[in-house]
């Protein structure tokens, strides 16, 4: 599963880009301003992890007194509300500390990555909602003529409830009418029956998206045995949504 780092997991949030790693550090030895960037993100980047596991914590402790308090309630008996108003304060103290490092980390990876773009290859990692993380990670490999092959990794497939993580759902191929999705389990079924041409998507994200929503589909009560020329037409729409 990706983005299990909470410093990528940020980064994927805010900028879009999905490092299967820390990348900068690489650049974390070298004496000019690169190194500099480098060197500096990584702090940031380590602080921010740190602050991630404290709030944690503190929220933690939060809710355990929530629950013995509740429990107070329930069963009738008063008390002190002892250790919230020391509780409460490390939780504004520890949220305000990782809302500042969210945002330093953010530009820090900006500025580094304004300096280091991050070149082409044959394969990429994209979220499937832009911003949102948590709807989990695809995988594309460069396959000939435009066309990428898609992976969920296993947060996607659990947000998307199919049995496909890090498996191929199918294909998106770059078009003049945007990209095109068409769903398979098997290479070797790219054009036989058992793939389904999906309707044309504006942009790449969706196009990702619309194979795991025909999968989600086609493991449910709803599919009915029917291919994607039979759906309706909000079943179409929500597809390519």
């Amino acid at each position: 599963m990706f983005l299990t780092d909470p410093a990528l997991r940020r980064i994927a949030a805010d900028t879009n880009d999905v490092l299967p790693e820390p990348l900068w550090r690489h650049d974390t030895a070298t004496l000019d301003p690169l190194g500099d960037l480098a060197r500096l993100l990584h702090r940031t980047a380590r602080d921010f992890t740190d602050s991630t596991t404290t709030l944690d914590q503190t929220l933690t402790r939060l809710g355990a007194l929530a629950d013995t308090t509740r429990h107070r309630l329930t069963s009738h008996a008063d008390g002190p509300l002892t250790g919230y108003p020391h509780t409460l304060t490390d939780v504004l103290t520890a949220h305000e500390r990782h809302r500042i490092l969210g945002a330093l980390l953010t530009a820090c990876y900006r500025a580094w990555r304004s300096h280091r773009p991050i070149s082409g290859t044959d394969e990429r990692h994209l979220l499937l909602h832009p911003g949102d993380p948590a709807q989990g990670v695809a995988t594309l490999r460069r396959h000939p003529d435009g066309t990428w092959l898609v992976m969920p990794d296993a947060e996607a497939a659990t947000a998307f409830d199919i049995p496909y993580a890090n498996r191929i759902v199918g294909e998106v191929t770059d078009t003049d009418q945007g990209w095109t999705p068409t769903a398979y389990t098997d290479s070797r079924h790219r054009h036989g029956p058992m793939a389904y041409p999906l309707p044309d998507c504006d942009d790449l994200p969706t196009a990702c998206r619309a194979l795991l929503r025909w999968w989600q589909l086609r493991h449910s009560d709803a599919w009915r045995n029917r291919t994607p020329a039979q759906l309706t037409p909000t079943e179409l729409a929500h597809l390519t949504s």
